[in-house]
């Protein structure tokens, strides 16, 4: 019954019901959906996709037709899709080979795929007879059945194809091959050709590779050296050879290491706090530019080495020492792989300020003139040189004349304006040269 603010209305009864049969949802039947006075039921399992197209047919036939390889008992071939696939997806496709006749009719057609179909778009028909030609089709497959088939052009011989040898080379292997020293160096190389080409592997300039060991194949040539050293690196030299040809590469391979020790030492200059050291440069660097020089000091009765300094060039000049004292040094090269085994100076330094004589090497020999004409005798002399300084105990001698004077008088240049010099002369003749004179007061 309804009701509103002035009361309650008539009633109306529904029709009668059986208690025990109340309305139900149905259970989903096959059709896609059912419905009653109680509503809607559950969707039933759905159909398979199906696509809308026009009436199928069967594939046109494969397209491109052709002949990959042969041997003397196989013939590789290969096509392109249909541009026509009957409205139907290509499941497949067959190729049938058979003997030419002088009558179509006698030709027997052998399927030489499987009879569902192939799903690539090449294969290789084996157990041939050698040197005998064949006519081959190709047909492809869809939902209604087998296209129109399409022939191989002529009529190809299971024989063996000569091949020219080919290299091919990974990107990789084109550029240089780096390396760290002790390790291994593997360098695969797939080849081509047919025959199998023969294949040689050298070194630089022809050398024979004693450490390596070399596989070859038809397909692949390899060469492994285990443990490389700096020994190693070069240029590797591939060719490869068959009656049809011959085909050549070149790999480079560097092999890097810590370089070797610098050469000898030698003591360039001493003085009461310093001391500067120059050396030779390692026989080899290690296959990697040297970037500088480490130079450890160690003081006498000091069992540790200390690092004093780091140098790009072949010297260096330790400051800080104590006078007196005696001190051993040693260099040591590094590149971008380490640093080398240090070379030690032959006998300990001991720091003071040295003073030598110049020395001139005497000739002992006869020299011949002619009255009238001039005689001009070069005498070797050595002497520690040192950097000019202003105490008067520490004076570098320096040799002003560049040719020989005649009069007595001689003009010096390019001094430096502060600094006090003195001055001090030889006599010379054909004998030698004389006693230095004494030393001049200072200007």
């Amino acid at each position: 019954m309804a009701t509103n603010k002035y009361g309650l209305g008539e009633p109306l009864e529904s029709e009668p019901t059986i208690a025990d049969n109340p309305y139900k949802i149905p259970d989903p039947p096959g059709n896609p959906e059912v419905t009653n006075a109680a509503g809607v039921s559950a969707p039933s399992v759905c159909s398979p996709f199906s696509k809308a197209t026009d009436t199928l047919y069967k594939p046109g036939p494969p397209c491109n037709p052709r002949v990959l390889d042969t041997t003397k008992s196989s013939i590789t071939v290969a096509w392109n899709k249909p541009l026509y696939d009957g409205g139907s997806d290509i499941s497949g496709y067959i190729v049938e080979t058979c003997m030419p006749r002088e009558k179509e009719e006698e030709e027997e057609w052998t399927i030489v795929t499987p009879k569902d179909g192939l799903l690539a778009t090449s294969f290789t028909i084996i157990d041939l007879k050698e040197n005998q030609e064949y006519k081959i089709n190709i047909s492809a497959i869809n939902n209604e059945g087998v296209g129109d088939s399409i022939s191989v052009p002529g009529n190809p011989k299971a024989e063996n194809r000569l091949l020219q040898p080919e290299i091919d080379l990974d990107i990789e292997l084109r550029k240089v091959v780096c390396l760290r020293a002790c390790c291994s160096l593997r360098l695969f190389v797939p080849i081509r050709g047919r025959p199998p080409p023969q294949v040689k592997w050298t070194k630089d300039d022809g050398e024979h590779i004693e450490r390596a060991t070399i596989d070859s194949t038809p397909s692949y040539t390899s060469l492994v050296i285990e443990n490389v050293n700096r020994f190693d690196s070069g240029k590797y030299n591939l060719t490869i050879e068959n009656s049809s040809g011959s085909k050549a590469s070149v790999e480079s391979v560097k092999v890097s290491e810590k370089p070797q020790p610098p050469g000898k030492i030698t003591l360039k200059d001493v003085t009461k706090n310093s001391v500067t050291l120059t050396w030779e440069r390692p026989e080899h660097d290690g296959g990697s530019r040297v970037g500088c020089y480490v130079v450890e000091i160690q003081p006498k009765g000091v069992d540790k080495w200390t690092q004093a300094v780091i140098v790009k060039e072949t010297e260096a000049t330790i400051n800080g020492l104590i006078a007196g004292e005696e001190y051993m040094f040693r260099v040591a090269a590094r590149n971008e792989k380490g640093t080398s085994d240090p070379r030690q100076i032959g006998v300990p330094v001991i720091v003071k300020d040295l003073v030598i004589a110049p020395v001139a090497k005497m000739l002992f020999n006869t020299f011949t003139v002619l009255a009238g004409e001039d005689l001009t005798v070069e005498i070797p002399y050595f002497a520690r040189p040192k950097a000019l300084r202003k105490e008067r105990n520490s004076i570098l001698w320096v040799k002003l004349n560049k040719s020989l004077i005649t009069d007595q008088t001689f003009k010096t240049t390019n001094l430096e304006p502060g600094m006090e010099y003195e001055y001090r002369v030889y006599a010379e003749n054909i004998v030698g040269i004389g006693k230095v004179s004494k030393v001049s007061e200072g200007h």
